[in-house]
């Protein structure tokens, strides 16, 4: 009997959750259909579709889109970033550059922790100062040699040297700000951050279901009536299959899908009821050679690769032809995007001069590492390419952290990989193109040019923004006429929601916002 009960009361409550997070009405429709109805009767819990479970709810100990879903929504940055690529305050209420190594900071009076702590100037240089020893997110605040605490509401940031870098990387979700004494009365008790995560954002934690969803609800205290979450909560509901996303959003039991399969992204289009969006997206796919391992420590090779390979068949291959061919090495919309690039179009028998010229004119054969579907995909068509001029490319897929190590250590003859831009350009062309980040610091390529190291340095701490424009349109060119990278496209940006559902801010980088989404 206590059993029988037991599964009729979970019955009673998985039917309210239902109702609560857009399932099954009244009406009998279900799902996303009739979301828009509850919402009109007091119900505006948004249900979310993801391709990728997270893997951290601790802004210090992850970098990747999914984690940042739910802890840039559960914390707060000291600066944000308005649709105009403008950096503006948030927790900050203003900062001031007393000379160009110290920054003085005021914070916003009275805004609230979900624990009802009010923030304070020693939170910010507790949450920085963790933030530094991160392997994850560490390197972004670099050019902090300090964090002065004056009183509750100001401190000061000195910096080991002048960057344009500081007030960008105090945007990204890795520089969170949390609550210093709840996160150390939390490790001492021995939890962590992975299982209660406390913010001052728009919404709190409620749970997280490894593999399946994670749940957060609005907070009522917000500091920010203009971020101010719009709806009661969010469902993140963790989908990995393509099919099985866009069915979800079909069939209602999700009202909006954030990761759109590009086989599907048509059939979205000519759905009713659903409405498609596509917005800039700075993801740039690319190959590379190792350029400290012949054939690829040659230019020319390299040079021929960018002439022999067929973007458009890469394209289609990998992501159905929802993607924009690239040129650049960087994305369109990104901080730091310049036109400046050598354009290589598809010329096979141009690729078949250099390679003859570099001593090649056999050809020659190497093996291509690569992670992912899509991407193997995309290997496949690089790899017909290539036999029309000679060249024998075979293909080695492997899981990504086995790729990531092998890549990292330079193991690879070429490999294949995807960057997404943020809203600080140091951060792609630091990691991905100067000396000292070769191998695990992510320049898989291995290309080490003193001129480039120099070129990122000055852009970084130059404080005459036209000098720091023209740094970084000479460091495009310079990569592309030494043919470093083959860029192949960068993916649509697509989003699919129920029609009625509004306030949706894209992000071209990936951080979008959801604290709008309303019925």
């Amino acid at each position: 009997m206590k059993k029988l009960v037991s599964v009729l009361l979970a019955g009673v409550m998985c039917a309210s959750l239902l109702t609560a997070c857009g399932g099954s009405s009244d009406n009998g429709s279900t799902g996303g259909a009739s979301a828009g109805n509850e919402a009109a009767a007091g119900s505006s819990v948004i249900t979310l579709g993801c391709s990728t479970d997270l893997t951290s709810l601790d802004p210090h100990n992850h970098n990747d889109t999914a984690s940042a879903y739910a802890t840039r929504h559960i914390y707060n940055n000291l600066v944000k970033l308005t649709a105009d690529n403008e950096f503006v305050p948030n927790l900050a209420e203003s900062w001031e550059f007393a000379d160009d190594t110290t920054v003085n900071f005021t914070l916003k009076d009275g805004v609230k922790f979900h624990n009802g702590e009010t923030l304070k100037a020693e939170d910010v240089k507790f949450s920085l100062e963790r933030q530094m020893q991160s392997p994850k997110v560490g390197h972004l605040l670099y050019m902090i040699e300090s964090i002065d605490v004056v009183d509750n509401l100001h401190f000061t940031i000195k910096m080991n040297t002048p960057s344009n870098a500081l007030i960008s990387s105090l945007f990204h979700s890795g520089s969170a700000i949390l609550c210093k004494s709840y996160t150390e009365g939390l490790e001492a008790e021995g939890k962590t951050l992975e299982s209660a995560p406390m913010g001052c954002g728009p919404y709190k934690f409620v749970e997280w279901v490894p593999g399946a969803s994670f749940t957060l609800e609005k907070f009522d205290d917000y500091f920010d009536a203009e971020t101010a979450a719009k709806n009661d909560g969010l469902v993140f509901k963790i989908i990995s299959e393509e099919a099985a996303r866009t069915i979800a959003l079909e069939n209602g039991e999700i009202d909006m899908l954030v990761n759109v399969g590009t086989s599907d992204a048509q059939r979205l289009r000519e759905t009713k009821g659903i409405v498609l969006e596509e917005y800039p997206y700075t993801n740039v796919e690319y190959f590379c050679g190792n350029t400290q391992k012949a054939p690829f420590d040659n230019v020319l090779v390299r040079q021929a690769m960018n002439y022999a390979i067929n973007k458009e068949d890469c394209a289609i291959a990998a992501q159905n032809g929802e993607a924009n061919i690239a040129d650049n090495y960087i994305g369109e919309g990104a901080i730091g995007y310049y036109d400046t690039v050598v354009k290589y179009e598809y010329n096979p028998e141009k690729a078949k001069e250099l390679l003859a010229e570099a001593g090649y004119a056999n050809g020659f054969t190497f093996t291509v590492y690569v992670a992912g579907d899509a991407r193997a995909r995309s290997a496949t068509a690089i790899q017909a390419s290539l036999a029309n001029i000679g060249v024998t490319m075979n293909i080695e897929q492997m899981e990504a952290s086995t790729f990531y190590e092998k890549t990292g250590n330079g193991e690879h003859d070429a490999c294949m990989a995807g960057w997404v831009a943020n809203a600080e350009p140091d951060n792609t062309y630091r990691p991905l193109f100067t000396s000292e980040k070769a191998g695990p610091g992510g320049n898989r390529s291995f290309y080490m040019n003193p001129e480039v190291d120099a070129l990122v340095d000055d852009a970084a701490i130059n404080p005459d923004p036209a000098k720091v424009q023209e740094d970084y349109e000479t460091i495009l060119k310079t990569l592309s006429e030494d043919a470093v990278w083959v860029p192949l496209y960068s993916q649509k940006g697509l989003v699919a929601r129920n029609e009625n559902l509004q306030g949706l801010h894209n992000s071209s980088i990936g951080m979008h916002d959801f604290y709008d989404l309303h019925y």
